[in-house]
């Protein structure tokens, strides 16, 4: 079922067992990724089984919670992915960074706001998570500023915490 060799991943954290995926294929942009979900052993086994019939592809890392480095030591031995883009909420990208898995952040800024209240964040602990010094700062090292059209930069940054 698993597919070791594709040339695009779509990885999806889901250990609550919620999303319905069609298949195991997901279109971005005309190209076809090969979904694999990040569940826990506490994801429920009917859900597991609904995945395995849509032919998507899933990896078991931490009991309760997601363990980040599992997950990425499973996504490397497993599917030999070595890079991941984060796109997720703040608490996935917090998560990831407090296990010493994010290496470099990069960041496009736009002069836009509209002051709605409940924004996303970049980062955000989630105070019931047990895990990786809570809400103890990690700082970064601005490595490159580049300017994008008039207004708009791109800043990219290494973390310290690795």
């Amino acid at each position: 079922m698993a597919d070791d060799h594709a040339e695009l991943y779509y990885v999806s954290i889901d250990t609550s067992g919620e999303i319905g995926w069609d298949s195991g294929a997901f279109n971005i942009r005309g190209r076809d990724s090969h979904v694999i979900e990040l569940l826990t052993e506490a994801t429920p086994d009917a859900y597991k089984a609904y995945l395995r019939e849509k032919g998507v592809s899933y990896v078991i890392a931490g009991r309760e919670e997601l363990d980040c480095q599992i997950a990425m030591e499973k996504l490397y031995s497993l599917f030999h992915i070595k890079k991941l883009l984060l796109c997720g909420g703040g608490i996935a990208n917090w998560s990831f960074l407090k296990a010493g898995m994010v290496d470099e952040l990069s960041l496009l800024l736009a002069p836009v706001t509209d002051g709605s209240r409940g924004n996303a964040s970049l980062f955000a602990y989630l105070p019931e998570s047990t895990g990786n010094g809570g809400d103890i700062p990690v700082e970064f090292t601005l490595q490159r500023v580049e300017r994008i059209t008039d207004s708009g930069l791109y800043l990219n940054y290494l973390a310290n915490n690795i």
